[in-house]
């Protein structure tokens, strides 16, 4: 039975699945990904590696098989126990697959990631090594979970946070032991680091598409659209500056989204949406090992295929993918050719290198373009953020943010060290921490590398690093729709803020969606768009899509006179009018080009000129 008959009724049941799997088989092992290489530069120049090659497996069985019709929206791929590839050791993997739904087609992006210039699966894998060799306190290489309950110390269970507190043996085994054989095997091991501070998995993925065709309620859109007639006048678009500047809650004249974004504030129609959130097709799935066929041919079929059609049609942005998965070319999809997205050139192939990136470039670059979604040139532009591609009037947003994890308020390892260093030597002694919390005399255990009963600074950093290092090794990627389409045309440099030059010029940066020419935008006129978000350092606990519209970490300081510098109150390498504490007059002789704002080099002129006299 071919599948593109059966997905005119939009509904595929978990029976017809398991009928077709079994008919027609399907490749659930991602191919042996290509080594990771040198990241070519921002002109996209690389060429693509050859096609990757699969691994037949036998079909899986009804009973792995999802519900096509359960709501998708906010899927987390997420694996704690990850499967290697085949004939691959997970520390060489560098490589990630995922296919992104955009209005008019599917994508598939392939991602070759680093981590302080190796392979990203190699951070994980050392720490799983690691755990082994705690597990193994006898040294004879067989680790069990015998020796990691014997240790007096619990060293191994305090390291990666698992307790005996109300739990018998026979519990926790059941519990940690999951092949039930007594040995702390690799992947038992791996689980459990991923379980440390909750970093998850070495990769994992979050999307939803709970902003698509958003406009209408576009919080920026709303703002300016004072009459309430859905379209944006030249009137509107005149007061941007002084519209949005309402929401300025620290009066810097620079506007980031947490200020305009009325869900932080209990806004009822935020709250509204969000209440829907469950109600729509994820943004993004992963293909590789960990992919969701039924998912995935759920969501090609509600998203491009249900209303029939030849197949290039309904891939409008990439036709030739039609071709590419119809490999019998009768126009029809199998679901065997659907698992053809595993093998097939991807249409954008990333290079994104996290930490110190030693020969490769650092963040997120472009190593190919489909000649189909046009010339490089033209389709990819870069922002302080990473990347953003417009194609065929749709913006996709490829952003890297790559942090440390840190506590609220944490004191510095040397800080730390002068506040319990009682005898001021220089190290920290065991008897300087007695009375103090369990977790105090656990860190110094822990931090002691050397046993010699001393915990010195770099110690102390070490032992920081240690505790840090599971979330450090796992790199998440959040798929969204954009929440409000015309934050970022106004933010021109895509820092995550509106200065206020941005806000002058932003009744000019709105017009370029004006299709028409009418001097007036209509919400049929504004453009959609989705934002790619590879983050690393945050625990899986805590969910980044706050981040997509987050501001960089730290505006870069401003440079310039003395005086300049104190007048930036915003840093954002400029002093406005409402900055600059002298009379209008005295701003206008101080503005050389004439262009209502004061840039350094005006400055450094007009103190050079003060000098003279």
């Amino acid at each position: 039975m071919k599948l593109a008959r059966c997905l005119a009724s939009g509904v595929v049941s978990v029976a017809l699945l398991a009928i077709l799997c079994t008919a027609v088989g399907c490749n659930r092992s991602a191919s042996t990904p290509p080594a990771a290489t040198a990241a070519a530069p921002p002109d996209v120049t690389a060429s693509v590696p050859a096609p990757l090659p699969t691994d037949s497996t036998a079909a899986p069985a009804a009973a792995d098989l999802q519900p096509p019709d359960v709501p998708a929206d906010s899927v987390s791929s997420e694996v704690v126990e990850e499967t290697p590839e085949p004939d691959q050791p997970a520390k060489e993997r560098s490589t990630e697959r995922l296919v992104v739904f955009l209005p008019r087609g599917p994508l598939v992006v392939e991602m070759q990631m680093t981590i302080d210039g190796e392979p990203f699966r190699a951070a994980r894998e050392e720490l799983v090594d690691h755990a082994l060799k705690l597990a193994d306190r006898d040294g004879d290489g067989e680790a069990t979970w015998s020796e990691v309950m014997s240790d007096p110390k619990r060293v191994f269970m305090q390291r990666y946070d698992l307790s005996l507190n109300g739990i018998n043996r026979k519990e926790f085994l059941r519990t940690y032991d999951t092949n039930q054989n007594r040995l702390v095997d690799r992947g038992e091991a791996r689980r459990i680091v991923a379980r440390a501070k909750s970093a998850g998995a070495s990769f994992s993925l979050e999307s939803s598409s709970e902003y698509r065709h958003s406009n209408q309620q576009s919080i920026v859109r709303t703002m300016l659209d004072a009459n309430g007639d859905e379209v944006l006048d030249a009137s509107e678009l005149d007061a941007i500056e002084e519209c949005l500047l309402t929401r300025d809650a620290d009066n810097d004249h620079a506007l980031t989204w947490s200020e305009l974004d009325d869900s932080l504030a209990g806004d009822e129609q935020a709250m509204a949406s969000r209440q829907n959130a469950y109600l729509n097709q994820p943004a993004a799935l992963m293909l590789g090992v960990h992919a969701d066929w039924d998912g995935i041919v759920y969501a090609l079929t509600d998203l491009y295929l249900r209303y029939g059609g030849p197949l290039d049609e309904a891939f409008t942005l990439t036709p030739s993918l039609a071709a590419a998965l119809d490999e019998d070319g009768n126009g029809e999809l199998t679901y065997e050719e659907i698992c053809r997205l595993n093998t097939i050139e991807p249409h954008i192939l990333l290079s994104a290198n996290f930490g110190k990136p030693g020969d490769k470039v650092a963040g997120v670059s472009v190593l190919h373009l489909s000649s189909e979604l046009g010339p490089a040139d033209r389709v990819v532009g870069h922002t302080p953020r990473g990347l953003l591609l417009t194609l065929d009037g749709y913006r996709l947003q490829i952003v890297i943010d790559d942090r440390e994890p840190t506590a609220a308020g944490e004191p510095s390892p040397e800080e730390q060290l002068a506040s319990l260093d009682k005898d001021k030597n220089g190290y920290l002694e065991k008897e300087e921490l007695a009375g103090l919390t369990p977790d105090m005399a656990r860190m110094f255990e822990e931090a002691d590398a050397n046993s010699d009963g001393k915990v010195y600074v770099d110690e102390l950093a070490a032992y920081r690093r240690l505790q840090r290092a599971p979330q450090l090794s796992a790199i998440r990627a959040v798929a969204g729709d954009d929440q409000d389409v015309l934050f970022p045309l106004v933010d021109a440099n895509r820092d995550g803020r509106l200065t206020t030059r941005e806000l002058r010029d932003g009744r000019k940066a709105l017009l370029t969606v004006d299709a028409d020419g009418d001097g007036r935008i209509s919400l049929e006129e504004l453009p959609d768009g989705m934002t790619l978000l590879l983050t690393r350092g945050l625990p899986s606990s805590m969910s980044p899509r706050r981040s997509l519209f987050a501001p960089l970490a730290e505006p870069a300081k401003t440079s310039g006179p003395e005086w300049f510098v104190h007048m930036d109150a915003n840093r954002d390498q400029e002093v406005s009018l409402d900055e600059f504490p002298g009379s209008p007059d005295k701003f206008r002789s101080l503005d050389l080009d004439g262009d209502g704002f004061l840039s350094a080099s005006e400055g450094a002129v007009a103190g050079a000129a003060r000098d003279e006299k």
